[in-house]
């Protein structure tokens, strides 16, 4: 028969080994450059209960001096929900980065697990905010025009995408073999004519008519010069010259 001690000590072992234990998959996560004013990707930690009873998570939290620069959703359960043992959840973060500089802070796991709070450690660098040119469409196609007519107005909008303002620095202009035959119409809501600026999140409308003077097939590109990534952006225009509809037509 057992003593009075050593039952007791196998209870005391059975009820120490039924406990919770958390298990974390990355202990920080480091997030690229990112412009300030935009967000990142989001990164993705699993948390995990590798014990033999339940998880109580009392609370996921983000902490530290630039906590405001990170932002996490999670499918956790919270008390008086549980994890139960052999199951996890997963904790998403994402960088917003409201300054710029190297920004870090620290993702909390309170729960009644050994070792709580369990933590990981976030960092990611903020980048000064840029302009981003965006058009749509990326060219036009006015088709058949009629020769010494000029066609409907077609619209480009131009974006700008990114949290800087974008300076045009030269007037919008056409280039290329049939340039004469395509030109800029002011429209409401127009780009600036000349040199000019978009703020960030804001668009302008180009207008673009096509006049041909020739029969055939022409081409030519639409080009805006300006500070943001990738320019001179080209724009392809192109239309084909047909004979007037009232041209005579010819005797045999």
């Amino acid at each position: 028969m057992f003593s009075s001690a050593a039952l007791l000590l196998v209870t005391v072992t059975a009820a120490r080994a039924a406990e919770p234990q958390v298990n974390l998959s990355v202990n920080q996560l480091s997030f690229p450059a990112q412009v300030q004013g935009t967000t990142s990707p989001s990164q993705l930690i699993v948390l995990a209960n590798i014990g033999e009873a339940d998880l109580s998570i009392s609370a996921i939290s983000i902490d530290g001096d630039n906590s405001a620069d990170f932002a996490q959703t999670n499918n956790c359960p919270l008390s008086p929900g549980t994890l139960a043992p052999r199951t996890h959840c997963e904790i998403r973060v994402i960088f917003n980065p409201t300054v710029m500089g190297t920004l870090s802070a620290t993702l909390n796991v309170a729960d009644n697990a050994s070792g709580s709070p369990q933590s990981v450690s976030l960092k990611g660098i903020s980048t000064a905010p840029g302009p981003v040119a965006f058009f749509a469409p990326a060219s036009l196609a006015f088709g058949n025009q009629p020769l010494t007519t000029s066609s409907a107005v077609r619209l480009i909008t131009f974006t700008n995408s990114g949290s800087g303002t974008l300076n045009i620095n030269s007037p919008i202009s056409i280039d290329g073999p049939a340039a004469a035959e395509f030109r800029i119409q002011p429209v409401k809501n127009g780009c600036p004519s000349a040199t000019g600026q978009l703020a960030p999140k804001t668009s302008c409308q180009i207008g673009v008519v096509f006049a041909p003077a020739t029969l055939g097939a022409k081409s030519a590109q639409m080009l805006i010069v300006d500070d943001a990534p990738g320019s001179p952006h080209s724009i392809e225009l192109s239309g084909t010259a047909t004979p007037p509809s009232d041209t005579p037509k010819t005797n045999p």
